[in-house]
């Protein structure tokens, strides 16, 4: 049988006597334990987490308890947040005032016997309890209701009577602060957000509209039928939930105690709202001060916890982590491009390699760059020739054929007949004096065109030229034609890796990776990265971070390694005019992972008005 756990709850009677014991047993291999009614083991104790802590079985007789939240507990009198026991041994655990003893159960399993530590002394009548005479708690409770109604309602309400309502707003105390422009919307809907009476905002309550998701159709007819004028903006969560949570610290210094009792007291400090802020600005009445400060366009954003406090100690929270602690810049890990190790297919193999071991990836093409970029070689001249007229009329550079996207920071696919087609000719044959190229892409299309076709052109020199057939290949036909074509001098063989099964032609597919550092933003429109526009002092191009011009494969992985990047990133201005920061948020977003964290204020509000677009 399974191995369970089997709970014995024992509570002592009030009025003395036998105490009360209830068993059961907890279905699974798994129990939680915290102050919340939703776990296993509920401890009704503010100095226990609402999710403090999880078992497991790890093994015969062995149960793992882990702290979920971060907060430790103790066992046999230490403290730890993580903890191997053997219910042989009769361990205890402690949680406030609980304590939770192990003995060896049925089939391997643990009786867990759950008991509240009583105090020595007999409880006494406080000055503060029901039956006292003077300060009763029922008297207080009339006493403090009555002054709360009379100084926060009757009397401002009397004097904005007295003296107006521009001077005295009888409401203001009982709002809670006018929300952003941005939700302003929502400013008559409070269980839009605040789903449960006495409760923090939950992050589900934001995700049903600002969830990054592939279909957020859902999200956006839920936002316009709310009434909002802007369309939300999606956000993605940095990492699983449970992760995060562990790994999160807790503040430094005296912030601990603030984070341990907003916790205690159902408000996380992990929520969206924890740094995303609302209400922090008090609605102004119509006739107000024009001076006043304006209400915000979005949330006021706080940072809770910065990079760096989250990712120092990142394995001591996350034991099973393959991220490398980076405290600062100069600690950062060399790069790791993510390098497809098998043959490219439907389903390639990707693998993060170190930079510094020269990887390289299969990615089914031969191009060496070297002979391209070459200012007298063959290539150069044949460009030169081509002249303006035919798109060069110059050595080829890397704009060549790389050519930027609209918006300016990536490249748009190389196009074999676009960015090459222009000295590698796909033509097999003339017909009616027009050319018939082979198509590109779909190895079958190329063998179908070739099928039962008698190719003839007459002979020549093997140079190939823009516009012109390949004689030697073409001079055969029928199946001759189709194996010249995928053999060496045929159209296919200089750029394909081709193998053949007796006469059936196999070419391995081409897959070309455009981003190798999928974590981190890279953005190739700035000046100083070789973009357009004027560049500080000291700027690169291309050629000083891609060594394209030494690499005879296309199989180099052609990225600059970190030592590259911080020759300007952390370094003073005084050393190179190009300086600039070293902030994490320059290559890595919280909620866009892949892409640099945006500006506040990015993009503006107006910007997020709904379009035709949009809206379908």
């Amino acid at each position: 049988m399974a191995q369970t756990f089997r709970l014995k709850l024992i509570t002592e009677r009030a009025a003395g006597g036998d105490p009360i014991v209830r068993e059961r047993d907890v279905a699974g291999p798994e129990a939680t334990i915290g102050r919340a009614t939703t776990n296993d083991i509920v401890l009704a104790d503010l100095a226990v987490d609402p999710s403090h802590a999880k078992m497991r079985f790890s093994g015969p007789g062995r149960v793992t308890i882990e702290s979920v939240g971060g907060l430790p507990f103790t066992v046999d009198g230490k403290s730890t947040s993580r903890i191997d026991v053997d219910v042989s041994r009769h361990p205890v655990a402690s949680f406030g005032e609980y304590r939770l003893a192990f003995e060896t159960g049925e089939d391997g399993g643990a009786v867990v016997t759950v008991t509240r530590e009583s105090h020595d002394y007999p409880p006494s009548a406080s000055v503060f309890s029901l039956q006292a005479p003077v300060f009763g708690r029922r008297n207080m409770a009339w006493v403090l209701g009555a002054g709360i109604f009379l100084l926060c309602l009757l009397v401002p309400l009397t004097l904005s009577g007295i003296i107006g309502p521009a001077k005295i707003r009888p409401d203001q105390q009982w709002s809670s602060g006018a929300l952003s422009k941005a939700h302003s919307f929502l400013e008559s809907d409070c269980k839009s957000c605040h789903v449960k009476n006495f409760q923090a905002v939950r992050d589900d309550s934001c995700l049903t509209c600002h969830k990054s998701s592939a279909d957020p159709t859902p999200q956006f007819e839920r936002a316009r039928n709310l009434g909002s004028p802007f369309q939300p903006q999606l956000a993605a969560e940095h990492a699983a939930h449970d992760k995060l949570q562990k790994a999160t610290p807790l503040p430094a210094g005296l912030g601990v105690v603030s984070a341990v009792f907003q916790r205690a007291l159902g408000h996380p400090t992990d929520r969206c709202a924890s740094c995303h802020i609302e209400h922090t600005k008090s609605p102004k009445p119509e006739d107000a001060d024009a001076t006043a400060p304006p209400l915000s366009d979005k949330p006021k954003l706080v940072v809770v916890q910065d990079c760096q406090s989250c990712h120092s100690q990142l394995k001591m929270r996350l034991t099973k982590t393959e991220l490398i602690d980076t405290p600062d810049w100069n600690k950062h890990p060399g790069f790791r491009p993510l390098v497809m190790t098998s043959a490219a297919g439907p389903k390639p193999t990707f693998q993060r390699v170190a930079l510094d071991t020269m990887p390289q990836e299969r990615n089914g093409l031969i191009f060496p760059h070297r002979m391209h970029l070459d200012p007298r070689g063959g290539v150069a001249r044949q460009a030169i020739e081509l002249g303006k007229a035919g798109g060069y009329g110059a050595p080829l550079e890397c704009a060549s054929c790389h050519r930027r996207d609209a918006s300016g920071k990536d490249f748009v696919p190389i196009e074999m007949e676009k960015d090459c087609g222009g000295c590698h000719s796909l033509a097999y044959t003339r017909e009616g004096g027009q050319l018939k190229n082979l198509p590109h892409g779909e190895l079958q299309k190329v063998v179908d065109t070739l099928a039962g076709r008698s190719l003839m052109a007459s002979p020549g020199s093997d140079r190939q030229r823009p516009g012109t057939i390949r004689p030697s290949v073409f001079s055969a036909g029928g199946a001759s034609a189709y194996r010249a074509t995928f053999s060496r001098g045929g159209a296919c063989y200089d750029c394909h890796t081709v193998n053949w099964a007796g006469d059936t032609v196999q070419m391995a597919p081409v897959k070309l990776t455009t981003r190798y550092l999928p974590r981190g933003g890279f953005d190739h429109s700035v000046p100083e990265h070789g973009g357009p526009g004027t560049s500080k002092a000291g700027g690169f191009e291309c050629a000083d971070c891609h060594k394209a011009k030494t690499s005879d494969r296309a199989s180099d992985v052609l990225i600059p390694d970190l030592k590259t990047c911080a020759t300007c990133h952390g370094q003073p201005a005084t050393k190179i005019a190009a300086a600039d920061d070293a902030d994490c948020t320059t290559c890595h977003g919280f909620h866009k992972p892949g892409e640099a964290s945006p500006k506040p204020g990015h993009p503006p509000l107006e910007a997020l008005r709904w379009t035709k677009v949009a809206a379908r």
